[in-house]
């Protein structure tokens, strides 16, 4: 059983309400968004611009590699930067949790590495 006071049951509420809102979002876009085709809406288009060329463009893996980078330490930096923050604030065996980020972090960086290198960027 839920306490009122307890964090299970504010969880639950907050959970019920942002399902509640995201259906309602959901339902009024359906309601409001045109369904008919047209030439206009099939057109392709970037930045209000017609691109020269076919509809199927072929793009260029070569900066994939930098993609996958910024992404990994974007997020990553964040996190680092929350713990050095804070990092007199506890003991050091609390650290462990930094570590095992950086350590998980291992993975993506290699593949990436790897993708780089295969791609010859």
């Amino acid at each position: 059983m839920y306490l009122v006071d307890g964090g299970p049951f504010w969880f639950a509420v907050f959970l019920l309400i942002g399902i509640a809102g995201g259906l309602l979002f959901y339902l009024v876009a359906f309601i409001l968004a045109p369904r008919a085709r047209s030439f206009i809406k099939e057109e392709t288009f970037e930045s209000g611009q017609i691109p020269p060329g076919g509809k199927r463009v072929r793009l260029v893996m070569q900066y994939f590699a930098f993609l996958l980078l910024f992404l990994i330490f974007d997020v990553v930096s964040m996190f680092l930067y929350a713990w050095g923050a804070s990092y007199y604030s506890f003991s050091p065996w609390q650290s462990i949790y930094a570590i095992i980020l950086l350590i998980l972090l291992l993975p993506p960086i290699y593949l990436t590495l790897k993708v780089a290198k295969s791609v010859g960027v």
